[in-house]
């Protein structure tokens, strides 16, 4: 069994942002042609940007060796939502049980904050195993809540959410 542990990001962490780029960058190169677009390299180059405190947040997670293993990110939506976003575990620590754990602290701190719903998008042919996980953890499907024009018609995605 893998072992890892969890460290909130603090917004001047610049050797903690370095390392979630580099996640980031894995998950978007992963993610390939498909969703590819300026947006998230942007994203990426701007940490912490939307995800930075008082209304977001970013975990990375670490193996016991200290290797950066896994992310997620957290900013308001709108109002009293907020999106979970980037959820990236690299392969050798998928099935671990990370996943669930990064999205665990996500709701927790939206909790902490004061939103009222979690919000998440995903790819469910490209990520059935994240379909899955969010089915587990109580996100329902709900209507699209942001625009996704820049990914291709032909690539399914679910918009969740899950009552806080």
């Amino acid at each position: 069994m893998s072992e890892w542990r969890v460290e909130q990001v603090a917004d001047v962490d610049e050797a903690a942002l370095g390392e979630v780029r580099v996640l980031f960058a894995e998950y978007h190169e992963w993610l390939g042609q498909v969703v590819c677009s300026a947006r998230l390299a942007e994203e990426i180059a701007s940490l912490p940007g939307p995800d930075a405190s008082p209304s977001g947040r970013l975990w990375l997670a670490r193996s016991a060796s200290g290797e950066p293993v896994g992310c997620i990110g957290l900013r308001r939506h709108e109002d009293d939502r907020a999106e979970i976003k980037r959820l990236y575990v690299r392969p050798s620590e998928r099935g671990s049980g990370l996943g669930s754990a990064l999205v665990a602290h996500a709701i927790e701190a939206a909790r902490a904050i004061g939103y009222r719903e979690a919000l998440i998008t995903t790819l469910p042919e490209m990520m059935p195993v994240a379909a899955s996980m969010y089915a587990r953890l109580g996100f329902e499907e709900t209507e699209a809540f942001f625009d996704h024009s820049h990914v291709g018609e032909d690539v399914p995605m679910s918009y969740l959410r899950l009552a806080l």
